[in-house]
């Protein structure tokens, strides 16, 4: 049984040479046809790689997000905490007659019932109004428990008064 080179040349219609030429093309189109295969299956290959690098990206700037939110969560609880227990220990608890008022983080004006000796505290800032995170009102704490309260949550003081603290209180003149 002869291929089809052999049969051409006993046919005459093709020379040993140009039989040997086609041999030659039909090899190297072959490599050429495997290169270009590998090329695009490398460039594909690539490409997949970016896209998965892209991703990985992606997801690493989500969970440093992610751990963000956690960490500000964690701060934000501790810091309830601390002010929570520093408003009990040193809540002034005498109710009184007298209306005191104040503004309240939303804005809107709230009001407390102290005595005469806590307005008069209250107004010369000795005596501060803070927030109660344990309940919706606000408490009344000494100075100088409002000043730790003051470091832990500047918004947390509500009402303030002094030469360098003027929170909540606005000079008549003004």
């Amino acid at each position: 049984m002869q291929n089809l080179r052999d049969k051409l040349l006993k046919a005459g219609l093709v020379t040993e040479k140009q039989a040997q030429e086609a041999a030659k093309e039909q090899r190297q189109g072959s490599a050429r046809k495997h290169r270009e295969r590998e090329k695009q299956t490398s460039e594909e290959e690539r490409q997949r790689q970016e896209a998965f690098a892209a991703r990985e990206t992606e997801l690493a700037e989500e969970r440093r997000k992610e751990a963000a939110k956690q960490a500000e969560a964690r701060m934000q609880s501790e810091r309830a905490r601390r002010l929570r227990q520093l408003v009990e220990t040193h809540r002034i608890r005498e109710a009184g007659e007298i209306s005191f008022h104040y503004v309240r983080r939303s804005g809107k004006i709230g009001r407390l019932d102290v005595s005469l000796q806590t307005q008069k505290d209250l107004e010369q800032g000795a005596a501060a109004v803070v927030e109660d995170p344990g309940s919706p009102d606000c408490a009344v704490v000494p100075g100088e428990a409002a000043k730790r309260i003051y470091q832990v949550d500047p918004q947390a003081i509500r009402f303030w008064y002094g030469p360098e603290k003027p929170i909540g209180f606005s000079d008549a003149g003004e």
